[in-house]
């Protein structure tokens, strides 16, 4: 049995996020699963771009037999493309073969819809949530505004956007064979939008590891908190409600709370860095914005780090796919205060602090560093035994059988 296995997640801007720690965790255990599977002969292929080598934050077993097709550069690195070789790319993406070899692989398991499912392949598609179709205003501009402007090019660019997104999403969503979904809530959204048998779509809860996974990062910040601090991890996006977080900060700044507030992320590099402009004027415009720390991206151990030794680790999400970052903060004793929506519950149960605006933020806050010692001791340790029955191990074995049986 030959599985194809596309690996361009581990070499976008998603090898920083949760779709890329999804990759990594699973593939690997995966890869293990394998070497111990004496009823199925497995060799792999690896679909990956011609940039970088996504196989260096892998542990690839000595006796694994691979191949790795190449898919050319990502577009955004191929500045030579003609017009010709990029119109081919978006027609195959739509309407073709969106992999080129894909039927060298007898099975194909994708973690990104957005690089397609093969039409010629039964696939496992990993499916984390439909985010930008939900927030749609966030992530995609109207084509209105240039119409009415009289831009006609720029009108164009913007309906082919909305449409490849749509299109792409709606038909790696019917290609694929089996859809996994990372929750209850995310395979709740994906029947209720698009409509999809309930018997294609399975619930693959995903695990969470203190393990630090490879990374090949060289460029970690130092300017780390010299006082208490809470912490914040994940991107700034509009559903990520930094801003609150930064409120509820100031406040209790301005009630006397000596602490700092820590930013981790690729989004934070640097306060006037910060792409969304909401958050980057309220880290700007804080009257504590001296203690506020922007990290930016930072390996695995040293996140971990941050975790532990954090007040705590808030999170206001309006919604998410998962949220591993609520079992990160579990595992590594670091209380969570977060917003009560999707999935949220289903990963925090009743061992995360909730609420529901910038104010309980703060109340939750309080409410944690008033807690007796012993008190807060004991709920972390409720909440790591908790995150503990979360494993990756059980996320791969379950993707590997669905692989297995596709077979």
């Amino acid at each position: 049995m030959k599985i194809g296995i596309d690996l361009r997640a581990l070499q976008t801007g998603h090898k920083y996020r949760g779709v890329g720690e999804v990759a990594k965790q699973t593939t690997n255990r995966i890869l293990g699963l394998a070497t111990k599977d004496d009823k199925t002969d497995v060799k792999f292929i690896f679909y990956e771009y011609d940039d970088d080598d996504p196989k260096l934050l892998l542990d690839i077993p000595k006796s694994i037999s691979y191949e790795v097709v190449k898919l050319g550069l990502m577009p955004e690195n191929n500045p030579s493309a003609t017009t010709k070789e990029k119109v081919k790319r978006h027609m195959d993406q739509l309407y073709g073969n969106p992999i080129k070899d894909s039927a060298k692989s007898d099975v194909f398991l994708q973690f990104d819809y957005a690089f397609g499912v093969p039409k010629n392949t039964r696939t496992v598609l990993i499916k984390h949530d439909i985010i930008p179709y939900i927030f749609w205003n966030s992530y995609f501009e109207s084509a209105w505004v240039p119409f009415k402007n009289k831009a006609a090019r720029t009108t164009l660019r913007t309906l082919f956007a909305n449409h490849k997104f749509l299109h792409t999403l709606r038909r790696s969503l019917k290609n694929a064979h089996v859809i996994l979904a990372v929750s209850d809530s995310t395979k709740m959204d994906i029947q209720k939008h698009f409509h999809v048998p309930e018997k294609k779509v399975r619930v693959a809860l995903l695990g969470v590891d203190i393990s630090p996974a490879k990374t090949n990062n060289n460029d970690i910040q130092s300017n780390f908190p010299t006082k208490p601090y809470l912490l914040f991890v994940g991107a700034g996006d509009a559903r990520r409600r930094v801003g609150d977080a930064i409120a509820a900060y100031n406040n209790l700044k301005a009630e006397g709370t000596d602490i700092q507030f820590v930013l981790v992320g690729e989004n934070f590099k640097s306060p006037e860095l910060i792409p969304n402009l909401a958050v980057r004027k309220a880290v700007l415009d804080s009257s504590y914005a001296k203690d506020i720390l922007t990290l930016g991206y930072v390996d695995d151990a040293t996140k971990q780090e941050l975790y532990t030794n954090a007040i705590a680790f808030v999170y206001p999400t309006l919604y998410e796919g998962f949220g591993i970052p609520v079992l990160e903060s579990m595992l590594l004793g670091c209380p969570i205060v977060t917003y009560k929506n999707s999935s949220i519950s289903e990963v925090g149960g009743k061992y995360a602090y909730y609420a529901r605006n910038w104010d309980e933020l703060k109340q939750r806050v309080e409410e944690i560093m008033n807690l007796p010692v012993s008190e807060n001791n004991r709920r972390k340790k409720q909440a790591r035994q908790y995150a503990e029955m979360f494993t990756w191990d059980r996320t791969a074995e379950l993707i590997y059988d669905e692989l297995v049986a596709l077979y």
